[in-house]
């Protein structure tokens, strides 16, 4: 459900807002690993091997009939990696544990994790990465933030659950 709501809100959100300041991809780490065009060897060292499972996207940017290429999933406990081995892999799913070990990490200058409160992450993507949407409570207890990568029509947002950090998810347009 709440995935939902997002896949509607998220292009909205992302076809009114001004392109200004933005992430770049390229200075994000998850969990110590590179956002963009991980190779199968670095997610498989880090988290081990799983079976891939193909994507099912009628469109976005991992879309296999749309783009002609197969994509996969690597699902783990707390991150989904999407891509193949041409283009890499990126995290399309990152789950935040209350305990706060599974980290995203922005130029080393910023760490987020299931610790980061809501005002933490909206003060930093204010200074860094304004225009952002910022969500009051989307039912009673979730929050979210959303963004875009710079010079890119692809996006993200953060889930808060009652103020703390639950979720990151990727977006890309239709």
């Amino acid at each position: 459900m709440i995935k939902a709501i997002f896949s509607i809100l998220m292009p909205l959100a992302l076809l009114f807002a001004p392109q200004e300041k933005t992430f770049l991809a390229e200075y994000i780490y998850v969990d110590g690993l590179a956002f963009r065009q991980q190779g199968l060897k670095g997610i498989f060292e880090k988290y081990g091997p799983t079976q891939s499972t193909d994507t099912y996207y009628e469109c976005s940017f991992h879309s296999n009939q749309e783009k002609g290429k197969s994509y996969y999933q690597l699902i783990y406990d707390q991150i989904t990696w999407i891509g193949n081995t041409e283009e890499g892999y990126i995290p399309n799913l990152i789950v935040f544990d209350p305990e706060g070990k599974m980290k995203w990490t922005y130029f080393q200058e910023i760490e987020f994790s299931g610790k980061s409160s809501l005002q933490e992450v909206e003060l930093f993507m204010k200074k860094k990465a304004a225009p952002i949407q910022i969500h009051g409570r989307d039912d009673e207890l979730l929050s979210s933030i959303m963004g875009r990568f710079t010079d890119a029509d692809d996006g993200f947002f953060f889930l808060f659950r009652e103020g703390k950090l639950i979720e990151f998810q990727y977006w890309s347009p239709c």
